[in-house]
């Protein structure tokens, strides 16, 4: 087990790491941009992604939809919560046979703007060519994700305070 401070660091081998005169013209804001990119190279290695086949897929459809409404007056249309766009992709695996596959995205991800004819670069499974990987599909539920969970406890710091004020008067 090689590594520093006991963590096997064999898994970072092959990532890239900036250089020193790279870091020096780009500056400090780009670090964070980095080191985005270094941790979604780590999971794709962590899950063998880096493996897998890369192909270009072509965006067959897209689809919005509404996530949520609210709203109870009948004279208005109900606002939504938030949009989703589901994507339907297709691309050739090795043996020049098409697949398909459909994902959804919602509003907060750079893949919400996918429309019909886009190509998005991808990779697939060599052993079952039907399971596919998409960089930034992950990232984009886990960023819808942690917004739900913002909200939640905003609504629920909200509810105690309202409590909090009843019970004080």
């Amino acid at each position: 087990m090689g590594g520093v401070a006991g963590w096997d660091v064999g898994i970072l081998r092959g990532v890239k790491l900036p250089d020193r005169q790279q870091f020096a013209l780009n500056g400090a804001g780009d670090l964070w941009q980095t080191g985005r990119a270094m941790l979604v190279e780590l999971w794709e290695r962590l899950h063998g992604y880096d493996k897998w086949t890369p192909a270009v897929a072509t965006v067959q459809s897209t689809e919005l939809s509404r996530v949520g409404e609210i709203g109870d007056d009948k004279s208005k249309p109900p606002v939504a919560l938030g949009w989703e766009s589901v994507c339907k992709i297709r691309w050739k695996d090795q043996n020049q046979i098409e697949r398909t596959a459909v994902f959804q995205t919602y509003e907060e991800s750079p893949l919400y703007q996918l429309v019909e004819g886009n190509s998005v670069h991808i990779r697939f499974n060599p052993a079952n060519p039907s399971e596919y990987y998409l960089p930034g599909l992950t990232q984009s539920g886990l960023i819808r994700t942690w917004k739900l969970t913002i909200y939640a406890v905003m609504l629920i710091v909200v509810g105690i305070g309202f409590i909090v004020f009843l019970l004080a008067h």
